[in-house]
């Protein structure tokens, strides 16, 4: 179930945001909610798809954008912004409400 609603979420926002990835993995990582290889492939923790849709998609285009941005400079943070103007709200959910994505 995880897999499939992270598969939807990844190629609506590639479609929109023009990007191209390899794969996408499911992982039981607890320190970070996604990555994003240097070969294209997008990792996301299945713990987000507990989150709501809102942040659950801000992880996602996080994710796609460092497939062309491999830093957190302004650049990074703009793009981010097109797909999703209100992206600092969902940044701030997790920071103060991740932990409770736990089962």
């Amino acid at each position: 179930m995880a897999y499939q609603k992270i598969l939807e979420r990844v190629q609506w926002y590639a479609k929109k945001g023009g990007f191209k990835y390899n794969k996408i993995n499911i992982t039981n990582a607890q320190k970070r909610w996604g990555s994003c290889s240097l070969k294209g492939n997008l990792n996301f923790s299945w713990r987000i798809i507990m989150a709501p849709l809102n942040v659950l998609d801000y992880v996602v285009v996080h994710e796609l954008v460092h497939l062309v941005e491999y830093n957190h400079k302004k650049t990074f943070w703009n793009k981010v912004k097109v797909l999703m103007p209100y992206y600092e709200q969902y940044k701030d959910w997790l920071k103060n409400s991740g932990h409770l994505l736990r089962l």
